[in-house]
C-alpha cells in the first residue's frame, strides 16, 4: 500500500490544526493577552479620569494652575494604577477562576495607588503649586476599580447571575444545606454560585461554631447549629444534606448522621480533604456514606509489637484463606512482613481470585496456595511439613446459619472434626502458635452452626492444656461485606428496586469492618497461651431495620416511600440478639484496649473426647437428627428452644403487619 498524496490523506479527515500564526495567534499567547489587558486598562483608567473630571468638574472651575499641568497628571495617576495592579499580580492572574486572593490583590493595588497618589499631591503642589484634590483621586479611583474590576470579574458577575436565574427555577434546582461552615463548607458554596449548571442551590449553612451562627458565606446565612436542624429543615425545605466538614471521625459521622436521618433527605459527603482542590474544577463527585462509617466505634490502633509478634518474619498458614475473613488475613500477613504465607483452602475459584490479585502486588514466592480441605489429615500434614508453619490461623468453616441448619451432619464434620484434624496435625508438626476463628453465635447457641463453632472453641481449652502449642480462640460478630452477609444482600434487593427483607424489626448484631476484625485477630494471636477465648470489642450492637433503613438512605432514597421495608419473620436457628460471652465467663482486660480474655469454666477432657466420639459416628451416619440432639447436649443451650418460640411469635408479628399493610393500601384504592 502507498502513501498517498496530501490531498487523498487529507480527504474525509479531520481539518488541518496548524498552529495559529500573525496577529491572531499573538494575541492569544500568555504575552499577548497581557499586553491586550494592559492597553485595555489604560483606556478604562484615561475614561475615568475623565470621568471624574466631568463628575467633580461639571461647570468647568478647575483649581487654578490645574489645566496647564493636566495632562501630565493624568498620564501620571494612569501610570501609578497600571503600576500597582501590575505589582500585585493583577496581569497573570486567571481572572475566570478568581477566588478571595485575587480579589484581595485586586483591592490592595488600588489602595496602594491611593497611597501613591496622595503623594503625588504634595508633589505637584511643592513643585508646580497646583492643587490636586483629593476628591479627584477618590472619584478617579472609584471609577478606576469599579471598571476595571467589572472587565476582570465578570465570568464570576454572568456565573452569579446565572446562579440567581437557575436557583429561581425550582424544576432545574436541588435545595441544599450543608453541614459545616468551615473552609470546605464556604469552597464548596462558592463552586456551585459559580457552577449553576450543576444544579444546587445553597439555601443554608449549618455549623455549631455561635461565632458563624447568623453571618453569611457567599451570600449563604449560616442559620443555626445542629440543635436548630429540626426549625432549618422547616423553614428551608432541603432536597439534600451535604456534610462538609473534615477529619471527622467516625463517632463525630454517625452523630450528625443520626439527626439528619430522620428527615428522610439524602445525605451526601465530600471527597477527602486532599482532593478539595478539585471542587473548583471542571466536576465534583459528591460521595455517599459508607455504612461502615455509621457502624461501631472509631478504630483501634495498631500495636505494632503485637502484630510483629503475631507474623512478622515467620511463615504463617491461613486455613479457609480464600473466604472473606482468611483472605484478609493472607493480605495483613504480608502486608505487616511474614516471612511465607501459606493460603490453604477448598475453594477452587476463591484461590484463583486471590491468587490473580496477589501476583500483581506481591512477589509470588512470598507465598505459597495448597488446595484442600481440612477434612483431609493427609492433606493437612503435606502442607504443614512441606511449609512447616509458625503460626497457623484457622478460618476455615462453614459460616451460614440457615444452610447447616438444612444440613447440620456437614457443619459438624468442617467446622468440628475439620478443626480437630488442624489443631492435631499441627501439634505433629511443631506449630508454635494456633489461632481460631471464631463467632459470638457460638455464646449459648440457638443453631448447629453456632454449636459447632463453641464445640471448637472448646477443642483449643482442651487441647491447650499440656501442649507446648500456643493456642487461643477470637471471638467476634458480624463483618461487613462478607460473601453473603446481610449488608451486600439489602444492597443487591436496593438496586433492584425493593423490596428490602429483614427478618424482625427487633433483630439486632454486633459489627465491625472486615480489615479491622482482621487486625485485632492478628494481635490477639501474639497473647495467645493456652487455650484462652479472645473477645473482640464490637462497640454497640445496631438494628438490622435501622441498618437496612440507612442503606436505603445512602442511596438516595427513602425507606418506606421509594423502597419498601419487609418483614419476613425469623428464620430457623436465628436469634433476636447474640452475645459475645456467657453469663458465667468472666472478662478481663489484656494489655490491648480492643482485645478481652474471658475467664472459661474448666471442661472434663475425657468426658468430651468420649462424647465427640459418639458425634463423630452420628455425623458420618448422616443422622441430621441425632446431630443436633447430641451436639446440644455437650453444649447445652435454653437458646435453642428460645429461639423456636422467638421464630414463631415473629413469624405471626410479619404475617400480621403484612395483612395490615395490604388492608391499609386496599382502603387506600
Amino acid at each position: 500500500m502507498t502513501a498517498g498524496t496530501p490531498e487523498e490523506k487529507n480527504n474525509g479527515s479531520p481539518p488541518n490544526n496548524k498552529p495559529k500564526s500573525g496577529i491572531k495567534a499573538w494575541l492569544s499567547s500568555k504575552y499577548g493577552k497581557i499586553v491586550l489587558t494592559l492597553l485595555l486598562d489604560v483606556c478604562i483608567l484615561v475614561g475615568s479620569y475623565w470621568l471624574a473630571r466631568l463628575t467633580l468638574f461639571y461647570n468647568g472651575d478647575l483649581p487654578t494652575g490645574y489645566a496647564k499641568y493636566e495632562v501630565g497628571i493624568m498620564f501620571i495617576m494612569v501610570a501609578l494604577c497600571v503600576a500597582m495592579l501590575a505589582v500585585f499580580g493583577c496581569y497573570i492572574f486567571v481572572w475566570k477562576y478568581a477566588g478571595r486572593v485575587e480579589t484581595i490583590k485586586f483591592g490592595a493595588a488600588y489602595v496602594a495607588a491611593f497611597a501613591l497618589l496622595m503623594a503625588l499631591k504634595y508633589i505637584v503642589a511643592a513643585a508646580f503649586d497646583v492643587n490636586l484634590r483629593i476628591s479627584l483621586i477618590l472619584i478617579y479611583l472609584m471609577f478606576a476599580g469599579i471598571f476595571t474590576g467589572i472587565f476582570r470579574f465578570s465570568n464570576i458577575i454572568f456565573r452569579y447571575l446565572r446562579h440567581l436565574k437557575y436557583s429561581t427555577d425550582k424544576s432545574k434546582t436541588t435545595n441544599t444545606v450543608i453541614i459545616g461552615a468551615g473552609n470546605v463548607g464556604s469552597v464548596l458554596v462558592n463552586r456551585f454560585v459559580n457552577n449553576p449548571q450543576e444544579g444546587y442551590s445553597v439555601v443554608a449553612l449549618v455549623d455549631d461554631d455561635t461565632d458563624k451562627q447568623g453571618k453569611t458565606i457567599g451570600g449563604v446565612t449560616v442559620v443555626g447549629g445542629l440543635d436548630t436542624i429540626d426549625k432549618t429543615v422547616e423553614t428551608y425545605k432541603p432536597d439534600l444534606f451535604i456534610i462538609a466538614i473534615s477529619a471527622l471521625t467516625k463517632s463525630q459521622l454517625k452523630g450528625i448522621y443520626d439527626r439528619l436521618a430522620r428527615f428522610n433527605v439524602p445525605i451526601k459527603t465530600l471527597p477527602p480533604i486532599s482532593d478539595v482542590a478539585q471542587m473548583t474544577g471542571a466536576s465534583l463527585e459528591l460521595h455517599d456514606i459508607k455504612i461502615e462509617s455509621l457502624l461501631g466505634r472509631d478504630e483501634f490502633v495498631v500495636r505494632q509489637d503485637l502484630v510483629d509478634t503475631a507474623v512478622k518474619d515467620k511463615v504463617v498458614m491461613v486455613t479457609g484463606g480464600a473466604g472473606s475473613i482468611g483472605s484478609e488475613l493472607c493480605r495483613q500477613a504480608l502486608n505487616f512482613g511474614c516471612k511465607h504465607l501459606v493460603i490453604f483452602d477448598q475453594h477452587e475459584n476463591g484461590m484463583f481470585n486471590i491468587d490473580q490479585e496477589f501476583s500483581k502486588k506481591y512477589d509470588t514466592s512470598r507465598y505459597s496456595l495448597v488446595i484442600g480441605t481440612v477434612r483431609e489429615e493427609r492433606r493437612l500434614a503435606f502442607a504443614l511439613e512441606k511449609y512447616r508453619p509458625d503460626v497457623v490461623f484457622h478460618a476455615a468453616a462453614y459460616k451460614h446459619v440457615p444452610m447447616m441448619e438444612i444440613v447440620p451432619t456437614e457443619a459438624i464434620k468442617n467446622n468440628v472434626f475439620g478443626t480437630k484434624n488442624v489443631i492435631e496435625q499441627c501439634q505433629k508438626f511443631g506449630v508454635k502458635r494456633f489461632i481460631l476463628v471464631s463467632t459470638d453465635k457460638a455464646v449459648n447457641p440457638a443453631n448447629v452452626m453456632g454449636a459447632s463453632k463453641r464445640l471448637a472453641e472448646m477443642l483449643v481449652q482442651t487441647r491447650a492444656e499440656g501442649s507446648d502449642m500456643q493456642m487461643a480462640a477470637v471471638r467476634f460478630g458480624n463483618v461487613l461485606g462478607s460473601s453473603g452477609s446481610v449488608i451486600p444482600t439489602f444492597l443487591k434487593q436496593i438496586h433492584d428496586g425493593g423490596p428490602v427483607t429483614v427478618t424482625d424489626r427487633n433483630i439486632k448484631r454486633y459489627f465491625m469492618t472486615i480489615p479491622e476484625a482482621v487486625r485485632l485477630v492478628l494481635q490477639a494471636g501474639a497473647l495467645a497461651s493456652s487455650g484462652e477465648v479472645f473477645v473482640l470489642d464490637m462497640g454497640e450492637p445496631v438494628y438490622i431495620y435501622d441498618l437496612a433503613a440507612s442503606l436505603i438512605r445512602l442511596n438516595g432514597l427513602v425507606p418506606d416511600k421509594d423502597i419498601k421495608i419487609v418483614i419476613s419473620g425469623l428464620r430457623p436457628g436465628e436469634k433476636l440478639f447474640e452475645e459475645l460471652r456467657y453469663d458465667k465467663e468472666k472478662v478481663d482486660k489484656t494489655t490491648h484496649e480492643g482485645i478481652f480474655v474471658n475467664k472459661l469454666e474448666g471442661i472434663d477432657r475425657k468426658k468430651f473426647d468420649k462424647d465427640l466420639e459418639e458425634l463423630k459416628a452420628i455425623a458420618l451416619s448422616e443422622d441430621d437428627e441425632g446431630v443436633e440432639r447430641k451436639v446440644f447436649s455437650i453444649v447445652p443451650s435454653g437458646a435453642r428452644e428460645q429461639a423456636v418460640k422467638e421464630r414463631e411469635a415473629s413469624l405471626r408479628a410479619a404475617k400480621a403487619e403484612a395483612e395490615m399493610i395490604e388492608t391499609a393500601a386496599a382502603q387506600k384504592e
